[in-house]
């Protein structure tokens, strides 16, 4: 219970600081995802609990955005299902296995959200969309993946030894 109530905590910060601190700090020209690499990479390392903190991580950045309601979560639990399927190719290094996770649903989270765009009659340029939003962010987003990569599966290892001692 209290790994996930951890989980939630740093979920939450991760969203907070993506939607609010991240535009300030670093302009418009780069928006790494924060919340999707964290929840793309635990996926890939732990599992359904990834689709959990992929679902949570959503919501709340749904919650703080202008963009149509469910958009963000929409993205992230079907870049997450895409890389699941995906994964069944056996991908032997670790870290490449994550950065692939996290590749797939970089995609799959822009493209739904040009989908929704799209069908809400926001008005968008595709090429700039493409040149100055999903290029950087999904350049931003691998290589943010390899820190995370680290210590997640720190953090995996040592709630494996922590179940191994429970009943």
């Amino acid at each position: 219970m209290r790994r996930h109530v951890i989980a939630g905590i740093v979920i939450t910060v991760f969203a907070i600081a993506e939607s609010s601190f991240l535009p300030m700090a670093l302009g418009a020209a780069l928006r790494p995802n924060l919340t999707l690499v964290i929840c793309a990479a635990w996926a890939a390392i732990r599992g359904d609990e990834g689709f959990i903190w992929a679902f949570g991580g959503g919501l709340l950045l749904d919650a703080q955005s202008g963009a149509p309601f469910g958009m963000h979560t929409a993205g992230l639990m079907i870049g997450n299902a895409l890389a699941a399927l995906l994964d069944r190719a056996p991908i032997p290094i670790p870290i490449a296995r994550t950065l692939n996770w996290v590749l797939v649903t970089t995609v799959v989270y822009h493209v739904t959200a040009l989908a929704v765009l799209g069908l809400t009659n926001r008005t968008f340029d595709i090429s700039i969309g493409f040149a100055a939003v999903i290029l950087p962010s999904l350049a931003a987003n691998l290589i943010l993946t390899i820190p995370a990569h680290a210590i997640l599966t720190r953090l995996q290892m040592r709630l494996r030894e922590q179940e191994r001692f429970l009943p």
